[in-house]
């Protein structure tokens, strides 16, 4: 599937997703939408709006890609796209595997007994065009983790969101939200550094990695969260997104050794408008009852949260 992400999309489309027709701007500051409305990519069309967002020009820039939704933009949502078509696209490819088992779920780091659905984020075509350029084929399988939910073949994986999908009660978590590609690219220009390659090789990988750093690694864990979002919202009609709290979601998926950055699951779910909240999914609160109330022995929030 294609996906297409640039700059502060995930804004526009939170705050789609937030309103329920034109809304005043107070009213908008004042609720849950609050968060959003000095985002950059929004501060244009707010300025222009009147005192009233339509939330047709909301849409129009959370889908700028679409060219039908153009035409119900008024000339201050109009005006609004410019900046974003003037803005770096990527064009991510989506696709979807499963991870986990029923007998190893403890293992595989999965909340409850069963798999999550996964989704991994392909790297954009230009990222394909400088990477054959500059590399072997050998050096794609350098960088990549195999014992992961990566795919074997087409675009390389950027990043994959784990997530547990409850269709009944319209309900998912967001176990995990992961990339390997960078880290590995660090360690391999680490290592050249090291063994004192030659020089071309050295440049090579030295060149790659901080070009891959400057274009990837603040947009990926937004870009990753918002396709997850868009798939289990727009897709699977999923009204109710949970998400792990650091020490909280460690405890629950047996996790001992190294843990993920934090910052995947602290400010990520805040600038997401995720809420912090000491309830649970309630396929958890059936599953796990007995862990979750040991976790909830400890003061703070054990998840986040988002409804719509």
């Amino acid at each position: 599937m294609p996906f297409t992400y640039y700059p502060g999309r995930e804004s526009a489309w939170l705050l789609a997703q937030m309103m329920a027709g034109d809304t005043p701007v107070p009213a908008l500051r004042a609720g849950r939408a609050a968060p959003l409305m000095g985002r950059p990519v929004l501060q244009p069309l707010i300025a222009a709006c009147g005192g009233t967002l339509r939330q047709r020009d909301v849409l129009a820039l959370a889908h700028a890609q679409n060219a039908g939704l153009w035409e119900g933009a008024s000339p201050a949502g109009l005006k609004a796209l410019e900046p974003v078509f003037g803005a770096d696209w990527h064009d991510y490819t989506l696709s979807l595997t499963e991870w986990g088992s029923r007998e190893d779920w403890r293992f595989d780091q999965i909340s409850r007994p069963g798999c999550n659905l996964v989704l991994q984020v392909g790297f954009p075509s230009a990222h394909a065009q400088v990477f054959g350029k500059l590399f072997a084929s050998d050096m794609r399988r350098k960088l990549e983790y195999r014992y992961h939910p990566i795919r074997r073949d087409g675009p390389p994986t950027l990043a994959w969101v784990r997530l547990d999908v409850d269709l009944e009660t319209g309900t998912a978590l967001i176990e995990e939200v992961q990339s390997d590609w960078l880290r590995l690219a660090a360690r391999q220009a680490q290592r050249a550094v090291r063994r004192g390659a030659q020089d071309r090789e050295l440049r090579t990988l030295v060149a790659y990695e901080q070009a891959l750093v400057a274009e990837y690694a603040k947009v990926w864990p937004r870009a990753a969260l918002l396709a997850a979002l868009f798939l289990l919202r727009e897709e699977f009609a999923v009204r109710d997104i949970w998400m792990h709290q650091p020490a909280a979601g460690a405890r629950l998926k047996g996790i001992d050794g190294t843990h993920p950055p934090r910052s995947l699951y602290t400010s990520l779910p805040k600038a997401f408008c995720f809420a912090p909240t000491r309830d649970a999914p309630p396929f958890l609160c059936r599953t796990r009852k007995r862990h979750l109330a040991q976790l909830r022995r400890d003061p703070g929030p054990l998840f986040w949260r988002l409804a719509f």
